[in-house]
């Protein structure tokens, strides 16, 4: 549950990130030029973030890489929070840390779990992740509508907190260094 739990939530922030970010950068202050061109900064941070993820991947269980994620992510919405003078900074750690959540949703299981019931274990945990992505930009939307992209930033922001620390759990868990 726990490890699906951290995915989902890691799904929907970017899930909601990737259709609303150019909305967010416009609701702390960008013109839609700058805003589409700092949004730019997600991709480049999310092929950097594999590559190095590919280099030193091997060193370190799976595990830390969704630490990493997590925690690299909520620097990014919680910059992006702060105000647009962290705008670039925010999203290249926003971006770094998407990118090797894509590796970590497939390896953490895998290596969490085993081989043997893999493709059925990835079905059961992709189902939250597909609702929860399909769901949270309409969420993010109404939020927004409601309360303006501030109190959005705010929200995903403490999300992101909330997600890091439960992937630390989790990491302490699978590491061996909780008794939970």
């Amino acid at each position: 549950m726990l490890v699906a739990t951290v995915l989902t939530i890691a799904a929907a922030l970017a899930s909601v990130i990737a259709q609303h970010a150019v909305m967010l950068l416009q609701g702390v202050g960008y013109s839609i030029a700058a805003a589409v061109s700092l949004g730019m900064l997600i991709g480049p941070s999310q092929v950097a973030s594999r590559i190095a993820e590919r280099v030193l991947g091997r060193l370190y269980h799976p595990i830390w890489t969704l630490f990493a994620s997590t925690l690299l992510v909520f620097i990014g919405l919680l910059l992006l929070w702060w105000g647009m003078s962290f705008a670039a900074l925010a999203l290249i750690f926003y971006g770094a840390g998407n990118g090797i959540y894509s590796i970590a949703r497939g390896a953490v299981p895998l290596a969490v779990f085993g081989p043997e019931g893999y493709a059925p274990l990835m079905g059961k945990i992709a189902f939250p992740s597909l609702l929860a992505q399909a769901l949270a930009p309409w969420g993010a939307a109404a939020i927004t509508e409601a309360q303006g992209p501030s109190a959005l930033l705010g929200l995903i922001a403490i999300i992101g907190a909330c997600n890091c620390l439960l992937a630390l759990w989790l990491t302490m868990k699978v590491m061996g260094f909780s008794s939970d």
